[in-house]
């Protein structure tokens, strides 16, 4: 698949140092369908916010995604001449009965998690933080945003369930499954923004772009 050639988008790789603060391959994946110019720098949050303390997964969603954007810009902001912009984004799944499921702790949580989604909707949350610095102490901007898409099971029979922990796809997957992978075969209807469920609002991410080179910031 060639890259996407946006003037846009390669305007901002030339005069900004870009950087995606997550060391996941599928948001690299999507991210290179666009002809921009990033490293990638993984944060070191350890993700352990009280999930209590939030009013609701969108809140904790991006509030993750700023942390760890937060935590990559503050270690390279002062080491290049550019510009920084710096690229967060968290996801996670909510069961039907409202609980943020993050990914498995070992396969046996995995399959719990399964069967607990089975012929049921969850609803899938990724936030997305950009945060655009000068090389100084300059002005910061942060933008957020949240995508929510409701994914819904089919009933996952016994053997599909082991074969599919089996594979270990689950291991690094919020909410133990994989849209984009081998679960195509027991999701039902997904209700969204497709590419949020594999873990980056390609769409959204390209508006905020837009939104703020519109507004001066890029």
């Amino acid at each position: 698949m060639n890259p996407l050639v946006v003037p846009l988008v390669e305007s901002i790789g030339r005069n900004f140092s870009v950087v995606l603060a997550s060391g996941s391959p599928r948001r690299r994946e999507l991210l290179d369908r666009l002809n921009l110019n990033y490293k990638v720098i993984p944060s070191n949050f350890a993700e352990d916010l009280d999930k209590s303390k939030f009013a609701s997964a969108a809140d904790y969603v991006i509030s993750n995604a700023e942390i760890k954007a937060q935590d990559v810009f503050a270690r390279i902001r002062g080491q290049t001449d550019k510009p920084v912009l710096v690229i967060g984004s968290d996801t996670v799944v909510v069961s039907p009965s409202g609980e943020i499921l993050e990914k498995p702790a070992s396969p046996q949580d995995a399959a719990e998690t399964l069967k607990s989604l089975s012929g049921k909707t969850n609803i899938v949350y990724t936030g997305v933080c950009l945060i655009v610095g000068s090389a100084d102490a300059g002005k910061v901007t942060i933008e957020k945003a949240v995508e929510s898409t409701k994914v819904t099971f089919n009933d996952l029979d016994d053997e599909m369930l082991e074969a599919y922990v089996a594979t270990g796809e689950p291991t690094d997957k919020a909410g133990s499954y994989g849209y984009q992978a081998n679960a195509c075969f027991f999701i039902k209807e997904i209700k969204g923004d497709y590419y949020s469920v594999m873990g980056f609002p390609c769409a959204r991410f390209y508006q905020m772009l837009r939104d703020l080179h519109q507004r001066g910031v890029l």
